[in-house]
C-alpha cells in the first residue's frame, strides 16, 4: 500500500521562534510500516509545502495533539474528499476518539504508541480482515463507537527500527542550534512514573519506564553523526535522568567513542540534587542545557500539580548544574485554580533570582488524558482546541480573570527577557555560543503581542 504520514504545523510561540525538531513519532511509524513492505512518505508541514493532491495514496495517517487537532481534522477532510482512508493518532484522539470519528472524516483512531498497532491495522484492512481482534483501535460500526482493548505498549524498544530520518527533509531542520551547531533529536526511553496532574504522558506511554539498551542508543547516535552530520542532540525522553547509572554509562561511552557532542535533556530537580556524580559526567560528555520543570515558587501550587517537590529543590539543582557549567531552562506554569496574583508574581521573581539561562512560562492547560481535564471539566470555558497551546486561558480560576492571567503571562516574559543583563547576554550570545540571541528575544516579544 502507498501511505502518507502527515504532521500538521504547530503555531505555538516556540515554533514561531524556530524551535522545530523532526517528528520522530511519525518516523518511527514509517520504519515499522516499511518493515511490512509498504511504501511510506512523510510530510512535515512545519518545514515543507503541503501536498497538493492526496488521491494517490491508499491511506493517510495524521498525528494530532490537542492544539493541532483542528488542523488534523481539516487534513482528514481533504483526504476523505480525495478518496483515501484516514487514520488519526496521537495524544488528543487517543482520549477523544469519538469526537474525531463522529466527524465522518476519520476511519480509524490508533490509541497510544502506534508502532505495532498501525502496521497491524494496515495489513488487516488491506486484506479485508475483521478488525475487532486488533487491540488499540477505535472506529464506528453501525454508528456505534467500537473500541478494542488497549494494546500492550512496546516492551522491547530495541526491537523497533530506528526512526526513518531518510524520509524527512533533514536539512530543513538545521536552523535550530545548540552551541552554534544544528541540533536534532533522539529518544532513548519511554514512559513516566510521576503522573503529574497536567501531563498525559503517563497515560499515553504508561507509568512503567521502558529503556533502550546502551548499545542501541550508541548505534543511533553514530548514525546521526555519521550519516546525517549532526553534532548536537536533544534527548527528548520525559525522564532521561531517571536512572543515574544509565546516564553515567551513556556519558562514559560518548567520551570513549571520542564524539564531540553538545546536548540537552529533560530532568527533575529531585533527581539532580541527589546525583552530583551524574551531573559531573553529563558536563564532561557535552551537556550544555537541562530543561527542568520548576513550575512554581508556591508549595501549594506544586502540591496541586502533583510534583512531589518543594521550591528549594529548584535552587539547589540550578546551583549544582551551574557548578559544572550546565545551563538551566526553567519551565514555569501559571494559572493553578487557586493561584493569586501575588503567587504568580513570586514565581516570576523566582525565575529571575535563580538566574536560569532561559525560562518557559506557560498557562495551566487541561489536556484530554490528564487528571486535570477530568477534575476541572466544570471550569473549562474554551471550546476551541487550537487555543490549548499553554498560551491562552482555558479554565476559570478563583482569583484571576482570563484577561489578567494573559497579562501576567506577557509580564513574565518581559520581566525575564527584557532585563538589561539578559539583553546583554543576548548581544553576546553569538560569541559565547550560549543563551538566546537578541533577535530571538525581539521575535518572542512580537509573537506575544499577537497572541
Amino acid at each position: 500500500m502507498r501511505l502518507l504520514l502527515l504532521n500538521p504545523p504547530f503555531s505555538g510561540l516556540y515554533h514561531k521562534l524556530g524551535f522545530i525538531l523532526p517528528p520522530l513519532g511519525l518516523a518511527y511509524l514509517a520504519s515499522s510500516l516499511r518493515r511490512q513492505g509498504h511504501s511510506v512518505s512523510i510530510k512535515d508541514l512545519n518545514v515543507e509545502e503541503p501536498p497538493s493532491d492526496l488521491s494517490g495514496y491508499d491511506l493517510v495517517g495524521i498525528t494530532a495533539d490537542t492544539p493541532r487537532y483542528p488542523l488534523a481534522l481539516a487534513w482528514a477532510k481533504r483526504a476523505k474528499e480525495a478518496g483515501t482512508a484516514v487514520v488519526l493518532g496521537g495524544p488528543h484522539v487517543s482520549f477523544q476518539d469519538e469526537e474525531a470519528l463522529r466527524t465522518g472524516w476519520v476511519d480509524f483512531v490508533v490509541r497510544g504508541e502506534g508502532e505495532t498497532i498501525f502496521p497491524a491495522l494496515v495489513n488487516s484492512w488491506q486484506g479485508g480482515e475483521d478488525l475487532s481482534s486488533l487491540p488499540g483501535l477505535s472506529y464506528l460500526e453501525q454508528d456505534l463507537i467500537r473500541r478494542t482493548p488497549d494494546a500492550e505498549l512496546p516492551a522491547d524498544l530495541d526491537a523497533l527500527a530506528f526512526p526513518a530520518r531518510d524520509l524527512l527533509p533533514i536539512d530543513l531542520y538545521r536552523r535550530l542550534e545548540l552551541a552554534g551547531r544544528p541540533i536534532t533529536s533522539i529518544i532513548t526511553s519511554r514512559g513516566c512514573p510521576f503522573n503529574c496532574t497536567f501531563c498525559a504522558s503517563s497515560r499515553f506511554s504508561g507509568t512503567r519506564w521502558r529503556t533502550r539498551s546502551i548499545s542501541s542508543i550508541l548505534e543511533e547516535i553514530e548514525e546521526i553523526i555519521g550519516r546525517y552530520g549532526f553534532s548536537a542532540l536533544a534527548f527528548l525522553d520525559d525522564n532521561f535522568t531517571l536512572d543515574p547509572d544509565r546516564v553515567l554509562q551513556i556519558c562514559e561511552q560518548i567520551l570513549h567513542q571520542g564524539w564531540d557532542l553538545k546536548w540537552w535533556c529533560f530532568s527533575r530537580p529531585d533527581t539532580l540534587i541527589k546525583n552530583d556524580a551524574m551531573v559531573e559526567a553529563m558536563a564532561a560528555a557535552g551537556a550544555r542545557y537541562v530543561f527542568m520543570g520548576i513550575e512554581s515558587a508556591s508549595q501549594g501550587v506544586l502540591d496541586a500539580y502533583g510534583k512531589r517537590a518543594h521550591p528549594g529543590m529548584a535552587e539547589s539543582a540550578v546551583r549544582l548544574l551551574r557548578r559544572y557549567g550546565i545551563d538551566t531552562t526553567g519551565s514555569y506554569v501559571l494559572g493553578e485554580v487557586g493561584e493569586t496574583e501575588e503567587m504568580a508574581r513570586a514565581t516570576i521573581s523566582q525565575a529571575i533570582q535563580l538566574r536560569v539561562a532561559s525560562a518557559q512560562f506557560s498557562l495551566l492547560t487541561p489536556y484530554p488524558g490528564t487528571d486535570l481535564f477530568e477534575r476541572l471539566r466544570g471550569r473549562i470555558f474554551e471550546p476551541d482546541w487550537s487555543r490549548y497551546d499553554c498560551m491562552h486561558p482555558t479554565i476559570r480560576l478563583d482569583h484571576l480573570s482570563p484577561e489578567r492571567l494573559s497579562e501576567l503571562l506577557r509580564l513574565a516574559y518581559r520581566a525575564f527577557y527584557l532585563r538589561p543583563s539578559r539583553v546583554l547576554k543576548g548581544l553576546l550570545s553569538p560569541f559565547r555560543l550560549r543563551g538566546i540571541k537578541v533577535g530571538a528575544i525581539r521575535d518572542m516579544m512580537a509573537a506575544l503581542r499577537e497572541m
